[in-house]
């Protein structure tokens, strides 16, 4: 018997080292991949290069669907300058959008655990937390910050906590508030969202957006602080932290699958 036990464990022991050595080299293959043929415009982390975007934690580059970002990566996409990679063939696509999935901190939650109470993290993201006051959820809250509706979709869970605790190193880093005064004595105070040699846009609070010429600005400054508060990691209890993060991926788990995006016809391609 105690030889049996002994074997039972080196088999399945064996198994388990099978399976991570197949995931390890599964994605050190989609590494090589992206090194190769993405990273020298999107950065070697994937958050943006001098010629092209962040696919790391942009909004809608990761809530699109495994199918979708294939479907980017065989076709390409001619008006933005990126080209296609169909010569790769569908493993190799498969490989780097696996991998690219491993930079966004992206896995399969659907059946995760949740570490805390959904409702109560609900009732902080609207009350305590200020979460609303920026962001949107399922069509409620604010306009400033993300809609954050399915931004836990697929997401583990301590990614989603590092991401409310450490800001900068999420989406978030982006937003500055920048308060603007017109000669006449009007104050705004919101995100600036563009800017040219004769105007500025500005977004307000209110989700309103507002075109002002430039010749009509006493003040403009922009803080060096993100929006998104820095101290919830002192703020919240670790409880707390646990139900907001639980609301979250719950929140993300209600609104079923992807959106179909722009290019959204590669599903159909890799079916055929």
């Amino acid at each position: 018997m105690f030889t049996r036990i002994h074997l039972g464990v080196f088999c399945s022991l064996t198994l388990l080292a099978g399976a991570l050595s197949a995931q390890t080299t599964k994605d050190g293959a989609g590494a090589l991949l992206f090194s190769q043929n993405c990273s020298a415009c999107h950065g070697s982390d994937g958050r943006g290069g001098e010629h092209a975007p962040n696919i790391a934690t942009r909004h809608d580059i990761v809530a699109a669907s495994d199918a979708q970002l294939k479907g980017i990566v065989s076709h390409g996409i001619a008006e933005a300058g990126m080209p296609s990679f169909a010569h790769l063939g569908n493993e190799k696509v498969g490989q780097l959008v696996a991998y690219l999935r491993v930079l966004q901190g992206v896995g399969d939650t659907a059946h995760v655990e949740l570490p805390g109470d959904p409702a109560a993290g609900e009732a902080l993201f609207a009350g305590k937390a200020s979460c609303a006051s920026c962001h949107m959820m399922r069509g409620r809250g604010g306009f400033l910050g993300d809609d954050l509706s399915d931004y836990a979709r697929g997401r583990a869970v301590d990614a989603v906590r590092t991401a409310i605790v450490s800001p900068d190193n999420g989406p978030e880093s982006r937003g500055h508030l920048t308060s603007i005064a017109l000669s006449d004595g009007t104050k705004y105070e919101g995100l600036l969202r563009a800017e040219n040699n004769f105007h500025v846009v500005l977004q307000t609070r209110d989700g309103a957006f507002h075109s002002i010429p430039r010749e009509c600005i006493a003040t403009l400054n922009t803080g060096r602080q993100t929006l998104m508060p820095q101290d919830y990691g002192k703020t919240l209890t670790p409880k707390e932290l646990n139900d907001l993060v639980s609301y979250l991926i719950k929140s993300a788990s209600l609104m079923g699958p992807a959106p179909a995006g722009t290019h959204s016809d590669s599903d159909d391609d890799d079916d055929q």
